[in-house]
């Protein structure tokens, strides 16, 4: 019993260890739990955003390029706007390399859009960095230009 509050604690201590929230997507579970089912909808907020959805990025990069701050910085207006809600910002890579190295890599392409978009004044409680890496390996209509990206989600 010792045993089991101590192992309780130490995970609880490292999940509060990150600042960005970093969640994987290889975690988020595909179906919600009764409790939340049955929790009463808040409202909902919308905002016209005809932004492109994709920030792109160089090969093996997960640093912003003046394109990628441009597109970021039409989606500002929007993201301040919303009071409410979360916003993804999913971390995607071609299919070059291993697992282990895309799946870092996606992260770090998210967490540059997470940095630039909360030093922009965005709330960094509402947004949600997390990866894809490499994604489905049998995708269909791979490229290797657009899949190193990271795709926001409001």
């Amino acid at each position: 019993m010792k045993k089991l509050s101590i192992l309780s604690l130490l995970v609880l201590i490292s999940a509060c260890h990150s600042n960005a929230n970093f969640k994987s997507a290889n975690q988020i579970k595909p179906h919600l739990d009764a409790a939340i089912i049955n929790e009463p909808e808040a409202p909902t907020e919308t905002a016209p955003v005809s932004a492109q959805p994709f920030v792109y990025f160089d090969f093996n990069s997960s640093e912003l390029n003046e394109d990628s701050m441009k597109v970021l910085n039409t989606h500002l207006e929007a993201m301040k706007s919303l009071k409410n809600g979360q916003i993804v910002l999913q971390g995607h890579t071609d299919l070059v390399g291993g697992e282990d190295f895309n799946y870092n890599l996606g992260k770090e392409r998210a967490l540059s859009v997470w940095v630039y978009l909360v030093n922009a004044g965005v709330e960094k409680e509402r947004l949600t960095p997390t990866t894809m890496g490499k994604g489905d390996p049998k995708r269909q209509n791979s490229n290797p230009k657009t899949d190193r990206h990271v795709e926001i989600i409001y």
